[in-house]
């Protein structure tokens, strides 16, 4: 009977392990079922993080400056797979180098990497043979603008910022990124997989600058052309929005070097003449100057503190408005004793000199202002005619943007509009003024001047004939190693600030130029590139122009006729005819005739908003009524000027033989509009 017994344990203990097979498996199937399913899933597979597509950068035109293009990385597991010759072929008609496409062939190898990134469109059947593997690898694909790539930087793959826009603004370009499962090959080797998404990656924001894409390619080319035509060292252009502080564009030209950032925000120069204008200013809001005040300009030699200042146009004396127009060394140095020393100071602090601008651009530089007490004997001379303090690019042209805009320094904004994944609009640039400078009033009068400058003072290269511009030309001695002049060889800085158009400016315009070779003033080395810049730009389709507000502002200046052009003009660098508009030679400009006070009889004609102007070609005037007014006295007046004057009453001009400046028919008659005045020449 024990025999028994012993089966019937026996088979009693394995119907309990039975049933205790069969309760641990219902367990598992049932109780635990996704802890194992997730065991069994983390043996094969691991957690990845997906990157995020990165924002893009556009201009204020939308137009794309910045994005990022989806890839995929190629992976290959050889010892699975069948046909390795037809996978180097495959490789080969997709681009691959040969040398990098023949390791498929290794039969050695079981794993290979492929260097080499590709749309997925183009590898979409490749992914569909057994072995081949694809991972996510985006690529940033920029303009080839030359001010555009120095303004926004660069990104690469595995995360680094040079600097720029992709640096400052990397926290809102970057996005969230998402997870996923990847695969794990037996020899650890990951791999992803669409059906193991987890959590979708969040795009970054788009961010929109304010610069213009059209203007940054115009001003590259004319920069580009300028140095290479004058043999210059180098050169920078700013164009921004006097009204708002925008900035329209950034570029900076090096001889022999790769520039990698805009050097208008971080590289300072003396600015030279072109502070004189700010001077002025000071000195007619205090009441210490008037535009027609004669100033005794010693024929153009001044001895002062041990040291010799002198002008180029020599004169025994000058009205302020001369001394600006001629840009007058001695002038100004005389006109700068009227104020103290922390006077002349707190003005160029008032005009953001010697402190950042606030742009918020990596490495930006506040230039150089020394305080009065650190002063030596000659400062206060040298700071009047734009030594002893550098100013960047961009402090200069946000100075003259006071004047343009009536009277207040703005901040400066390189980014219009910040939207999220979603299109919402998180962040809009709102302009800020940082302080007054000057009165409206005062911004008028200096205004003025700055007409004549380019009317019939030293930046004559830089008038146009469809409409009146305002600016200064400066220039100015360059240091090496500290000193001017280092080893008998001076070298200069040739600028000009224009301010597009005269009334109402909507561009202020900064051309520098380092070390033109040949003829160096800024009159007539930068001058004309600011009229190249302006010329494209009034010829582009989107160069940031509001064109209503150019059409009523041209209402006081009437294009040229073909009939208004010389024939017999001598071709000379000093004596030309550009955009329909005749320019004097020096010796013309100088000339006078006894003259009275001119009366303005300028019709106001009708125009209607251009959709694209041709500069070349002036756009004809719309229809309007004529009427009988009287000629103009234009006697004093230099030639440029005079032909002016005759257009904006109306009058289509001539050009005659030298006859004593007589216009005919002669000044106070009355003639009807649209008449043919012939202007003897000086």
């Amino acid at each position: 009977m024990a025999m028994p017994n012993r089966l019937s344990v026996v088979h009693g203990v394995l119907a309990l392990f039975s049933v205790a097979l069969v309760v641990r498996a219902a367990q598992v199937q049932l109780l635990e079922h996704d802890t194992w399913s997730r065991r069994a899933v983390n043996q094969h597979t691991a957690e990845a993080s997906l990157p995020a597509p990165r924002g893009e950068i556009v201009d204020a035109a939308g137009t794309t400056l910045a994005r990022s293009r989806e890839l995929v990385s190629l992976s290959f597991a050889l010892d699975v797979m069948k046909d390795r010759k037809g996978l180097y072929r495959t490789l080969i008609k997709l681009g691959v180098p040969a040398n990098r496409a023949r390791p498929v062939l290794d039969r050695k190898r079981k794993w290979y990497d492929l260097r080499e990134r590709f749309q997925p469109s183009k590898v979409a059947a490749l992914l569909k043979v057994p072995g081949v593997r694809s991972s996510p690898a985006g690529e940033r694909v920029y303009v080839q603008s030359e001010g555009a790539r120095q303004l926004l930087g660069r990104f690469d793959p595995a995360g680094r910022n040079s600097e720029g826009i992709e640096l400052l603004l990397d926290s809102l370009l970057r996005g969230e990124p998402g997870t996923a499962r990847t695969l794990k090959a037996a020899n650890g080797r990951r791999f992803a997989t669409p059906d193991l998404l987890t959590e979708p990656p969040r795009p970054g924001h788009t961010v929109q600058l304010t610069i213009n894409q059209v203007l940054q390619d115009i001003c590259d080319q004319a920069l580009a052309d300028a140095t290479r035509r004058l043999n210059a060292d180098g050169g920078d252009i700013v164009i921004l929005d006097p009204h708002t502080g925008e900035l329209r564009c950034l570029t900076s030209h090096r001889r022999g070097q790769v520039v990698g950032s805009p050097l208008t925000i971080v590289e300072p120069f003396e600015p030279g003449s072109t502070l004189k204008p700010f001077l002025v200013g000071r000195l007619v809001e205090m009441g210490k100057t008037t535009p027609t005040e004669v100033i005794d300009t010693r024929n153009g030699v001044y001895e002062v503190d041990g040291r010799r200042i002198t002008d180029v146009h020599k004169a025994p004396s000058m009205t302020v408005t001369d001394v600006i127009r001629h840009s007058s060394n001695v002038g100004i140095a005389l006109l700068s004793e009227r104020v103290k020393d922390g006077e002349l100071f707190t003005l160029y602090r008032d005009l953001g000199f010697g402190t950042p601008t606030g742009v918020s651009f990596p490495r930006e530089s506040g230039g150089a202002l020394s305080e009065p007490k650190k002063w030596s004997n000659p400062t206060h001379h040298s700071l009047a005619i734009g030594y002893e303090v550098s100013v960047t690019p961009l402090q200069l042209a946000l100075a003259y943007g006071a004047i343009a805009n009536g009277g207040e320094l703005m901040a400066p904004a390189l980014v219009k509009e910040i939207r999220d994944a979603d299109g919402k609009v998180v962040y809009t640039h709102k302009p800020r003024p940082v302080r007054r400078v000057f009165p409206e009033a005062t911004t008028r009068t200096v205004m003025a001047m700055l007409e004549s400058v380019v009317d019939s003072g030293t930046a004559q290269d830089a008038g146009l004939a469809t409409f009146d511009m305002a600016g200064k030309s400066g220039t100015a001695r360059r240091t090496v190693g500290g000193r001017y002049g280092q080893g008998g060889v001076q070298t200069y800085t040739s600028s000009f600030v224009g301010l597009f158009p005269a009334r109402n400016p909507q561009y202020v315009v900064l051309v520098k130029l380092d070390n033109p070779r040949g003829t160096y003033y800024g009159g007539k080395t930068a001058a004309p590139v600011s009229k190249a810049v302006i010329t494209a730009a009034l010829a582009a389709r989107d160069a940031s122009l509001d064109w209503g507000n150019l059409a009523a502002r041209r209402a006081s200046y009437v294009p040229p006729t073909p009939d208004a052009v010389a024939t017999t003009v001598e071709d000379s660098t000093e004596r030309q005819v550009a955009d329909g508009a005749v320019v004097a030679d020096a010796a013309a400009d100088a000339a006078t005739i006894p003259r009275v006070p001119l009366v303005d009889t300028t019709p106001e004609p009708e125009l209607r908003p251009p959709t694209r102007f041709d500069i070349s070609r002036p756009p004809r005037e719309q229809a309007r009524v004529t009427r009988v007014i009287s000629v103009p006295d234009v006697r004093g007046l230099p030639l440029r000027v005079a032909v002016r004057e005759l257009h904006r009453a109306g009058f289509k001009v001539q050009l005659t033989a030298s006859g004593g400046g007589i216009t005919s028919p002669p000044a106070g008659a009355p003639a009807r509009t649209g008449t043919l005045v012939r202007l003897a020449r000086p």
